[in-house]
């Protein structure tokens, strides 16, 4: 196992109408690539709603803010509803102090992330 990803993993989940993607570990440089692979894939896969579970996500660094900027754009042309859920409070805080809150859908649970992406599909 490559040492410099070994901090940092995802767990996809097939749902009705989209996915979960949970991001387990440190999102930084070095697992930036791996975490960019995975969510845009399935943004590309056509999936109507990507929920990512930030629960077990313990840093972020600016590289992966980055990431789920990219992530985020891309979901907009892809016409898919991006919604993070489950922050911690420490990862939570570095979205705030930057603004992020504000740009992407943040909800505290996975149930809040999911009746926001209902709703938008009736949009």
């Amino acid at each position: 196992m490559n040492s410099s990803l070994r901090h940092f993993s995802t767990d996809i989940l097939p749902i009705e109408g989209g996915t979960i993607v949970s991001l387990k570990g440190e999102l930084d440089a070095h697992s930036a690539v791996m975490a960019s692979t995975v969510l845009e894939s399935t943004v590309e896969s056509g999936a109507e709603n990507l929920l990512i579970d930030c629960s077990q996500l313990s840093y972020i660094s600016s590289a992966g803010i980055g990431v789920l900027l990219s992530v985020y754009h891309l979901s907009m042309l892809n016409q898919t509803c991006l919604t993070l859920f489950s922050m911690p409070p420490k990862i939570k805080n570095v979205f705030e102090v930057l603004g992020m809150d504000k740009v992407l859908n943040v909800t505290v649970t996975k149930e809040e992330a999911m009746a926001f992406a209902t709703a938008s599909r009736r949009v």
